[in-house]
């Protein structure tokens, strides 16, 4: 059965560490930080937090414990830990690419209970004077469940997700990597893109940028090298850049032969459109690996772990039946996007409605 965790340790206190611990704290769970920055951890403990010297000394007596670092600091806090995380511990982290955190934990820890994690969350701001305890609300939080992966803990996570008013979606890193390279990474590049072509066009026409100019470009102030570990190793962002520049050149040589840039922009109206005003439905789930992983595929998330006794529902506080049945509820969109969608056909710039929705 899931368990109700005791005290956590959050590892990094910048933006999403930070909010990791206001929302922990929030919620009535004990939690101590750390950052080897002394601006962060002094911010933190100005905060109120308690704030451990070292991460050995943060994780010692922590049953979970929160790895909140950039991807390239991941090894040396591994290293850091390795004789002071409990054996029954279990370790979670919060980075955009799941596999090669994956790869390492599994290369430093072999024997912890590791389940990925991914708040689909943030701001292009940073540090831990810009987190916010509501920062997780309502947001998507890939939780990876491998074949190796602990269920219990992973059910654990999972409700500790809910209390944060998060949406646990559970997926595999290989799935996750893949699709947030269409979402996270893509939209970070063309951001980046976009400033460049609007810097290179002159000032008059930076004076004239408005909305759509700022809200193209807004995330290109994030900092350069928090992008390259969204984006570096991850060869599905390859693959997405490939559709976007036969998108582009589709329309571009469209413009130079006299065309229109219309059926992009009808096509691109209509994607967005229907990602908006998706419809979803409640479903009960059954408690392994296969079911969650199909249910995260089809764009659903976790609202609840129930057991036959309707304890654990969205508070940490009530424990979880000893001997129940698990209930997992969820929310999943009533059709497929992925497999419906209007799709744009960049050689002759048509747009293909045929495709059957259907219901999941």
């Amino acid at each position: 059965m899931p368990r109700t965790f005791t005290s956590v340790a959050v590892l990094g206190l910048g933006l999403i560490g930070g909010s990791v611990l206001h929302a922990l704290s929030r919620s009535g769970y004990p939690v101590i930080g750390f950052d080897p920055d002394p601006g962060e951890s002094g911010a933190a403990r100005g905060a109120g937090f308690k704030i451990a010297p070292t991460a050995a000394d943060a994780v010692r007596d922590a049953d979970l414990v929160v790895l909140a670092m950039p991807l390239p600091e991941l090894d040396e806090a591994l290293q850091a830990i390795t004789g002071a995380i409990r054996r029954d511990a279990v370790l979670t982290d919060v980075g955009t690419l799941k596999a090669p955190v994956l790869e390492q934990v599994r290369a430093r820890l072999p024997w912890v209970s590791f389940v990925g994690g991914h708040p689909l969350a943030g701001t292009e701001q940073s540090g831990f004077l810009a987190a916010n305890a509501m920062l997780f609300r309502d947001a998507p939080w890939s939780l990876i469940l491998e074949d190796d992966t602990d269920l219990e803990s992973w059910l654990s996570l999972a409700i500790l997700l809910c209390d944060l008013g998060a949406k646990p979606v559970p997926t595999t890193a290989a799935e996750q990597d893949t699709a947030i390279a269409r979402v996270i990474g893509l939209p970070h590049v063309l951001a980046e893109a976009l400033a460049l072509t609007g810097l290179h066009g002159g000032e008059l026409g930076l004076s004239l940028a408005a909305g759509s100019y700022m809200s193209g470009s807004r995330v290109a102030r994030t900092r350069p090298e928090l992008v390259a570990t969204w984006c570096d190793g991850n060869d599905a962002l390859v693959s997405a850049l490939d559709d976007a520049i036969a998108w582009l050149q589709s329309s571009r040589d469209a413009l130079a032969a006299g065309g229109s840039i219309m059926p992009l922009a009808r096509a691109g109206h209509h994607a967005r459109m229907d990602w908006e005003h998706r419809a979803f439905v409640p479903v009960e789930l059954a408690a392994d690996a296969e079911s969650l992983r199909a249910h995260g595929r089809l764009g659903g998330w976790i609202t609840a772990v129930l057991d036959d006794a309707h304890l654990a529902e969205g508070s940490h506080s009530e424990q979880l039946g000893s001997g129940g049945q698990l209930r997992l509820l969820g929310m999943r969109p009533v059709s497929n996007m992925a497999g419906s969608a209007h799709e744009f056909n960049a050689t002759n710039g048509t747009r293909s409605d045929s495709a059957d929705l259907g219901a999941l």
